[in-house]
């Protein structure tokens, strides 16, 4: 809910106006420079120093880093207008957003502050994140989105198991680890998925007859629950592999009845149908992946971060941004290139080739850097009414 000068002094400041603001603007710079920084290791090996290896640096900061941002950006703007409820206040906003940069600044600062501080900072987020969070949901009874809840702490929790993982205070695999954040990842974004893009198209396209079935979104929303404890439990496994491909067909299924090929001349709606089809196509990957096809897991996960994760973000984060400050909710010339290139990038990463890693790269830290540039004027710019 947008904030008003009588709240706080801070609210003046057109970047506390609105929780989407100043996240998704880290979201956007983080994705663009941390995927440019980790396309330039990949081609010259050359990383900036940091207290996790290469790899975990990655996987971590993109999961723990951009889509910290992503998830408390537009979590705190939904959860306003799901329960009529403010989220939070200007000055707890600033709090969380400085919280999110320190965690990220220490990162690169290994020899400056502590492993254990730097932890510390990171694993805070979450925990606040849901806590802010509960409170607007649990005020209004808003039984409906109480799934949040718990959902944040499992990152909380993931979070903490990584770092007792990389400083083997546990004998777990960190990667091991992000794999589940990914699982947590791939829920929320069926969950959410499944609500907003039957309903946005629908509300763009009033002719044509979207269909959504009931049983169908608590088929696949509980099937990727279970995804999620099979792949704790069953790691690499045939049966998660049966299992993701048995909610890949769900998924497909119920993508059938959203009309996606009636919104091709819509960006703003085709970009959210893409990316729901890379989670359809991650998920039956993974699948075959775990049955013995040949392909690497890794490299399918990377349909489900390159490729849905990257897609919904962009479209989203355009979205609330634009429809949330008043503005039209259209995506000009250079956004359609950058839903494009996002796409492309998620192809070439899924190739696993060595030689495309770094040109995939290249092309996800273009399509956000893109966003970036679309979005400064929108986020520092006054509420429309």
């Amino acid at each position: 809910m947008p904030y008003t000068a009588r709240m706080n002094p801070l609210a003046r400041n057109p970047l506390l106006l609105q929780p989407f603001r100043l996240f998704f603007l880290g979201a956007a710079l983080y994705a663009s420079l941390g995927m440019l920084t980790w396309a330039v290791f990949l081609h010259l090996g050359w990383l900036p120093a940091s207290v996790l290896p290469p790899l975990a640096w990655h996987g971590h900061e993109m999961l723990f880093g951009f889509v910290a941002a992503l998830i408390a950006g537009f979590l705190l703007t939904a959860v306003g207008n799901w329960t009529g409820l403010p989220t939070t206040t200007p000055m707890r906003l600033a709090a969380l957003v400085i919280l999110w940069l320190l965690a990220r600044l220490a990162m690169l600062l290994p020899g400056a502050i502590p492993v254990t501080l730097t932890a510390v900072l990171d694993c805070a987020f979450f925990p606040l994140l849901a806590v802010v969070i509960a409170r607007p949901i649990l005020k209004s009874r808003n039984t409906r989105n109480l799934f949040i809840i718990p959902l944040l702490f499992a990152f909380a929790l993931a979070d903490v198991l990584f770092w007792l993982g990389q400083t083997r205070w546990i004998a777990l695999s960190p990667s091991r680890v992000l794999f589940w954040v990914i699982d947590l990842i791939t829920l929320l974004m069926l969950v959410i998925g499944g609500r907003v893009i039957p309903f946005f198209t629908g509300r763009r396209l009033p002719g044509v007859a979207v269909k959504s079935r009931a049983w169908l979104d608590r088929a696949v929303n509980a099937g990727a629950a279970l995804l999620i404890l099979m792949d704790v439990v069953l790691p690499g496994s045939i049966v998660l592999g049966i299992a993701s491909l048995t909610i890949a067909l769900l998924a497909l299924i119920r993508l059938g009845g959203w009309q996606s090929r009636r919104t091709f001349g819509e960006p703003m709606l085709w970009v959210l149908h893409l990316g729901y089809l890379w989670l359809v196509a991650g998920l039956t990957l993974r699948g075959l992946a775990l049955l013995g096809a040949g392909l690497p897991e890794l490299s399918a996960l990377h349909a489900l971060t390159a490729g849905a994760l990257g897609s919904l973000s962009l479209g989203m984060m355009l979205r609330v941004s634009q429809g949330h400050s008043g503005r039209t909710i259209r995506a000009n010339p250079v956004m359609r290139l950058a839903f494009v290139l996002v796409s492309l990038a998620a192809i070439l990463r899924v190739t696993g080739l060595p030689s495309l890693l770094s040109l995939a790269g290249l092309g996800w830290a273009l399509a956000f850097g893109i966003l970036l540039i679309v979005l400064l004027p929108i986020q520092f710019g006054p509420l429309r009414t």
